[in-house]
């Protein structure tokens, strides 16, 4: 009886002990990746608050500035800052936590408004 004991007490031990390990590796099974924001990127899905975005709007961001476009529209071009993951757009000051997902082999983007409520996903284009 002692011996079952001090057995179910290793397997016990073993087991929490292994609980460590196994979460390691969530952000790889949730798709939650690091990426660039370089490339064209395109707004499908918004939610919060939206009246200076429009869904479809194609995002081509380069080095220091992003070329905006809304379907039928002109382009914008607005210089941006990115600094620890926090892309500052700097003629507004509107700032977004971003991050990189990767779903169905599809690359997305999420910004996530900092002093505003709004929540944006846009799909890698190239």
């Amino acid at each position: 009886m002692k011996k079952a004991f001090v057995l179910f007490k290793l397997i016990l031990f073993l087991s929490f002990f292994s609980f460590a390990f196994l979460g390691s590796d969530c952000e790889n099974l949730l798709g939650i990746q690091s990426g660039s924001i370089i490339g064209n990127w395109e707004l499908v899905k918004m939610e919060g608050n939206l009246q200076d975005v429009c869904l479809g709007e194609t995002v081509d961001f380069q080095q220091s500035q992003a070329v905006l476009t809304c379907p039928g529209q002109s382009q914008i071009i607005r210089n941006y800052t990115l600094t620890n993951n926090v892309l500052t757009y700097s003629s507004s000051s509107i700032s977004y936590d971003v991050s990189f997902l990767q779903v169905n082999g599809i690359s997305k983007m999420l910004l996530s408004g900092k002093g505003i409520e709004r929540l944006l996903t846009y799909d890698k284009l190239n």
